[in-house]
């Protein structure tokens, strides 16, 4: 696990004090780190490679945000998508993967939205960046 400790003087309510990337692929993670470390409401940054690292993460420390990547060496994004959402962990989820097929799959599970690897890059950092948290009981 890695961590990315921005030092924001923002005092604004919508810090993400922390957010997990779950991402198995080491190039596509370093990219979704290096791009999400530069946006100044993101205070915290941890990475996960495994869904065992995920739970691990998720157990130790709540994630405002997490992005989730659908195919783990371990098991798969759905299997987290529904663990977080049994114990209650009101974490906005925002899947990134290749497997578009799941789309309806992931959201009918919790997933506040879907991003399509080979495409919404760019989209999926708009997003983060433009995330307003509020104190609404829904995760999304």
């Amino acid at each position: 696990m890695q961590t990315n400790n921005n030092n924001n003087n923002n005092n604004n309510n919508n810090i993400i004090s922390n957010l997990l990337i779950v991402e198995d692929d080491s190039r596509i993670r370093e990219k979704l780190f290096s791009r999400i470390k530069k946006i100044p409401s993101v205070s915290t940054i941890h990475l996960a490679s495994t869904l065992k690292e995920a739970t691990d993460v998720i157990e130790k420390v709540y994630s405002e945000i997490i992005v989730l990547d659908l195919n783990l060496p371990d098991g798969n994004g759905i299997q987290l998508l529904r663990w977080i959402r049994e114990k209650n962990i009101n974490s906005r989820i925002l899947i990134f993967s290749i497997n578009k097929e799941l789309k309806n799959l992931c959201l009918k599970n919790g997933a506040c939205a879907f991003f399509d690897k080979s495409r919404d890059f760019d989209l999926l950092m708009k997003t983060i960046e433009n995330f307003e948290l509020n104190s609404a009981l829904s995760p999304c």
